[in-house]
């Protein structure tokens, strides 16, 4: 549904309006860990193996992030090399 990209926003515009931190993102949802023990507890072993196996494990994909990558100070030498000659 939706982009990696997308949801980091997502999630960073909830942190910078006050809607949650960053350590509520830490734990899963009072949903997913209630569907995860009713998954446990189904009778049937197929649907209950199904749900399952098919759930994937709780991230934070804001801590995923690593530190942002910082610009040069300054320009580099490699910025003004000169340009090969062309010979005709």
């Amino acid at each position: 549904m939706f982009d990696d990209k997308t949801l980091r926003v997502l999630l960073q515009r909830g942190i910078d309006n006050g809607w949650w931190t960053i350590d509520h993102l830490d734990r899963p949802s009072p949903g997913l860990e209630l569907l995860r023990r009713e998954a446990i507890r189904h009778p049937d072993p197929t649907i209950r193996a199904a749900l399952s196996e098919g759930m994937k494990p709780h991230r934070n994909m804001l801590r995923e992030l690593g530190p942002p990558e910082r610009p040069e100070a300054k320009p580099s030498a490699r910025d003004f090399t000169e340009p090969p000659t062309l010979r005709f």
